[in-house]
């Protein structure tokens, strides 16, 4: 009894000394974020956001006012030519662009537009609250790729319509040719009304091309060597996931209550393999590890690294080569895809 009355002493004694801890974070300051992009054969293009505070509320308006429409932001080329960017909403999306070369591209895909050139440095004008935001790029030369060729994935399922990309590169025997990949289905068939006879198929392609690594060439430098390319996720996280070549789906036939197959077509993918300058490496190369990390609490917290100053974000120029990949086992692929603006939205 009294060893029960001496915990019992004890436990009230801790839990009445318990005291509510409040901290009083900063106010964050304002900064702009810059997401930009210029390549070959396409005008420019910025997203401009405003930052918010982690722990800021969230509401129905607070994703409409992160967007800034009231700036004004050019691009200076190395030669001084000048060109001047106009908020532009297209559908669902808003960004700075010449809108004229925009709308010409989208009207005629033969349309030529020359102010984004290989080899040329471009900078990053924005003003905006009184405030001057720069940033510099430059478009690098590209180097393609050998060939790609589809695999079927050792899959422990045995699912034979599963597959992945396989690609060979040979790297310049120079320093500095950073890579970095990106990749879309553009097309990816899925049954959504099994009513009908034959069923319904709809193409849930993904919504823009997906970051799928980004490095340096320091460890492969001068070499030719054979990778893959695994399917990211608009989610997030390490790329693992695999395509899907055509296949036979059984489904339940509602006029002979019977049942039969459809044959469901194969991913069509597109993969944009560039090469980037150093600042804008390091600023994606940082995105990859921050994504990839996985929500890890014992993972190194890291900043990206920002080309952008008096901003966050970046201004990068690509290099780039474009392939449209048909998922068809052991097709092989050496020629180089000329895509329209709809395609790299």
């Amino acid at each position: 009894m009294k060893k029960y009355l001496l915990y019992l002493f004890i436990i009230s004694f801790l839990f009445s000394c318990r005291k509510e801890i409040s901290l009083d974070f900063p106010p964050i300051p304002e900064k702009l974020v810059v997401q930009g992009s210029i390549e070959p054969g396409f005008p420019p293009y910025v997203i401009l956001t405003r930052n918010q505070g982690y722990f800021d509320p969230i509401d129905i308006n607070t994703y409409e006012d992160l967007f800034i429409k009231n700036a004004k932001v050019s691009v200076v080329r190395e030669d001084g030519v000048i060109e001047e960017l106009q908020y532009f909403e297209y559908e669902e999306y808003g960004f700075y662009t010449n809108v004229t070369a925009t709308l010409s591209l989208i009207a005629d895909s033969s349309f030529q537009y020359d102010f984004s050139r290989v080899g040329e440095k471009y900078d990053l004008i924005i003003e905006w609250d009184s405030n001057i935001i720069t940033s510099t790029t430059t478009i690098p030369y590209s180097t393609p790729l050998d060939s790609i060729w589809i695999e079927e994935t050792e899959d422990i399922n045995d699912n034979k319509y599963k597959c992945e990309i396989n690609a060979k590169y040979t790297d310049p025997d120079s320093m500095g040719n950073n890579i970095l990949i990106r990749s879309k289905r553009v097309e990816h068939w899925n049954i959504v009304d099994t009513l009908t006879t034959p069923p319904t198929l709809s193409n849930e392609k993904d919504n823009s091309l997906l970051l799928v690594d980004c490095g340096p060439d320091v460890l492969i430098n001068g070499e030719s060597f054979e990778t893959y390319f695994p399917r990211p996720s608009e989610q997030g996280g390490f790329p693992s996931g695999s395509y899907r070549t055509f296949k036979y789906k059984k489904y339940q036939d509602t006029t002979t209550l019977g049942q039969d197959s459809i044959l469901m077509p194969e991913d069509l993918v597109l993969i944009k393999f560039c090469q980037v300058d150093l600042a804008a490496m390091k600023f994606w190369r940082g995105v990859v590890r921050n994504s990839t990390s996985g929500g890890n609490p014992f993972a190194e917290p890291m900043n990206l690294s920002s080309n952008i100053n008096g901003g966050l974000g970046s201004w990068t120029g690509y290099g780039t080569r474009y392939y449209l990949v048909p998922i068809l086992k052991n097709t092989t692929i050496t020629e180089e895809y000329y895509p329209n603006i709809f395609d790299i939205f």
